[in-house]
């Protein structure tokens, strides 16, 4: 990072050491804004994580670098399709340099985020006077404000410009908005931009911490184990809170949804309808937010001085202007006329519900990526449904079952669906076809064959994630169900192929076999950044099997088997319809067909003897085994009970995974009922009831504490 040498503007009163990172988000036109404003109010230590948008937004954050406001950490991947992978890294790069660093508490903030200290002379300092004492973790309502009107971009403040929306500083919420929340880095496994996701002993009260609101209420017994939303019962506000420019003008919110480099995209319809929708539902307008004309006379005067006394920033933040402003017309110049038909419409404020999306998008054209935010839009709806908030530490692993568990048979015939009125059965659609029809993320197909189906659901091209059913998917309902893994690969806004299984024949299918070589002819698979296969067991065969149908993809594959080649593994009799498939042909031994993968990641208990045999067969350089004792054959669903799953598929996915960062995430496991019988039942096999005692007390010293936890 580089040095603060440069004179810097004069700080506020000494306050509390809170490091604060950001990450730029096509948002160079009011980074001059939000660096003054968060220096004034007393930050010391504040990063700037680059998003590589133009090269105007990157000499801007490197000018104010020089002049000693800001570290600024280039990206090595600029672009809208990378903007996931961006956010991940920023996230563990803040938290890793905030421990390294020895810094106190630590706070992310949005690029469009301002925090407001609401008491004395509006800084950290006064802050911590008000609490007496910064607790362990601070969460900070937010307040969204809205358009206010604004149509079209203007080099003004935000907070100048926009007063309207969900509320200000006091008063009655009508609506639940999320958090940011300043905390002590050390207290953190990983961090969102709400809250850290805690480390089990102090997420499970082990080891006790102070979690306060904005108006110093204990809110612990509220968020220790869940919550990333304040709601309307208890505002949290007096304090401090933050102000979050979601919306601000229509010209701006369309932009930075586009594009920024120097050829812009062709708008889809999809996009653009999308686009229009998530400004809609962001678009606030409740309540004044505030702040006061003194605040804004004085953000004026300082930012006036300060360019004054600056003119190298000056000049940059003036090129960053000039470059945004002219962007609209750079955009309507390469586009259809019925797409600059409702873009017009949209930034001059009238109506555009009544005109066509439609129009055809020209073939070898770079066009606007698929919306990439219906997390976002998905959370703007819930703004108004706050009773219906979900703890982000749930894992989104539904069916995550193990084949151990279910025979080796053809399914049975599904019950039948809900009656509908006219007497025929209503079936309820599955997440992924919903997604495709009703969130504007139109993208993507279903391909169906006798035995096995794939669906197919684009988000970015940062990440493919493909999952292969395990022995336990193939009885469910084979029109409700989705692929393995659905949510939580959504949820990451990562780009989804999911393998359909309605035969427990272990992908052993010519049909599927033509099917997936055609797609990798077709050059599918090397649209991606990265390519990771998962399943388990049955599903973990699969995902090793058909490694090089994507060579140097990563393999996530849990109690996998190897084949069920007679010849191969005749000494596994667990299954067998899958034996009885034709193991000739194509991808017929994983262990051999995984070498096309960069790595391949093996979770397995050693104890389970043909798990153990097949993992065995696995010996290239590229395999990575994880042993996972006491888990049996049930690995996978270990770790989802465990709440650890995403974490590990998060891991491998990026490429932050190794093995001993694999293994903590299993100690969270520990305390699993699963876990401890596999424990107890080794004791017992040892005969020893001196062993079996200790491990009594032992599992009741454990249960007390949790329960004292709770």
């Amino acid at each position: 990072m580089p040095p603060k040498t440069a004179p810097q503007p004069k700080p506020a009163p000494a306050g509390p050491d809170i490091a604060l990172h950001m990450l730029m988000n096509d948002s160079a036109p009011v980074l001059l804004d939000w660096v003054l404003h968060h220096h004034h109010v007393g930050f010391r230590s504040i990063t700037v994580h680059g998003d590589g948008a133009n090269l105007q937004a990157t000499a801007l954050a490197q000018a104010l670098a020089a002049a000693g406001l800001i570290d600024f950490v280039p990206t090595p991947r600029p672009g809208i399709a990378h903007d996931k992978a961006r956010q991940i890294r920023a996230l563990e790069l803040a938290l890793e340099t905030a421990i390294q660093d020895r810094h106190d508490h630590l706070l992310w903030l949005e690029p469009d985020d301002f925090l407001i200290i609401d008491t004395g002379a509006g800084t950290l300092a006064d802050l911590a006077q008000g609490l007496g004492q910064v607790p362990d973790l601070l969460s900070l309502t937010m307040q969204v404000a809205g358009g206010s009107g604004q149509n079209r971009y203007a080099d003004l403040p935000l907070t100048e410009r926009f007063r309207r929306g969900t509320g200000g500083a006091a008063g009655r919420m009508t609506v639940a908005t999320p958090l940011r929340t300043i905390f002590r880095p050390h207290l953190a496994r990983t961090m969102k931009p709400a809250r850290p996701t805690l480390k089990p002993k102090f997420a499970r009260g082990k080891e006790p911490v102070t979690w306060l609101n904005g108006a110093a209420e204990d809110v612990a017994e509220r968020y220790l184990q869940k919550g990333w939303m304040t709601t309307p019962d208890q505002p949290g506000l007096g304090l401090a809170h933050v102000i979050a420019f979601m919306a601000q003008d229509r010209e701006t919110f369309l932009l930075r949804r586009t594009g920024a480099e120097t050829t812009l995209p062709f708008v889809t319809p999809d996009h653009l309808r999308t686009t229009i929708q998530q400004y809609q539902r962001l678009n606030f307008a409740m309540a004044d937010t505030g702040p006061d004309q003194a605040f804004l006379q004085a953000h004026r005067t300082r930012r006036a001085d300060f360019l004054g006394r600056h003119p190298k920033v000056a000049a940059r933040h003036a090129d960053v202007v000039a470059e945004f402003s002219g962007r609209l017309d750079r955009l309507l110049a390469g586009q259809d006329p019925r797409a600059v038909k409702i873009i017009t419409a949209f930034v001059e404020g009238r109506p555009t519900n009544t005109l066509d999306f439609d129009w055809p998008v020209p073939f070898g054209v770079a066009a606007t990526p698929p919306a990439l935010s219906e997390m976002d839009s998905a959370w703007a709806e819930r703004l108004s449904r706050p009773e219906e908030e979900a703890p982000p530490q749930e894992e989104d692993w539904d069916d995550t079952n193990d084949d151990a568990q279910s025979p080796d048979t053809a399914p049975e015939q599904p019950a039948p669906g809900t009656p509908a009125p006219d007497g025929a059965p209503q079936i309820a659609a599955p997440s992924w076809l919903s997604d495709l029809r009703l969130s504007g993320q139109a993208h993507g197909f279903y391909h169906s064959m006798p035995n096995y189906a794939c669906t197919y659901v684009a988000r970015s091209r940062e990440h493919l994630l493909v999952s292969f059913d395990n022995l336990a998917s193939v009885r469910e309902h084979p029109v409700t169900r989705e692929p393995w893994g659905y949510k939580f690969i959504r949820k990451e806004g990562w780009s989804h192929m999911g393998i359909l299984s309605y035969v427990p024949g272990w992908f052993r299918d010519a049909a599927l076999h033509r099917y997936l070589m055609s797609l990798r002819d077709s050059g599918f698979f090397e649209q991606f950044d990265q390519v990771t296969l998962f399943g388990t067991s049955m599903g973990g065969y699969g995902a090793a099997a058909f490694a090089s149908l994507a060579p140097g993809c990563r393999v996530a594959a849990f109690s996998p088997q190897s084949t069920l080649s007679p010849r191969l593994a005749g000494w596994d009799q667990r299954y067998p319809t899958g034996k009885r498939s034709d193991w000739t042909g194509p991808f017929a031994d994983a262990a051999v067909e995984s070498r096309h993968a960069s790595q391949v990641w093996l979770f397995y208990d050693p104890a389970v003897d043909h798990d153990r045999r097949h993992v065995q067969r696995f010996d290239g350089p590229n395999v990575r085994r994880v042993p996972l004792r006491h888990a049996d054959h049930k690995t996978a669903l270990m770790l989802r009970n465990g709440r650890v799953l995403s974490d590990v598929m998060r891991d491998i996915a990026t490429g932050t995974a190794t093995l001993p960062r694999m293994m903590q995430h299993y100690r969270s496991c520990r305390h699993l009922p699963d876990y401890l019988a596999g424990v107890r039942a080794r004791v017992d096999r040892s005969n020893d009831p001196a062993r079996a005692a200790r491990l009594d007390r032992a599992i009741a010293q454990l249960s007390a504490g949790r329960g004292a936890g709770r």
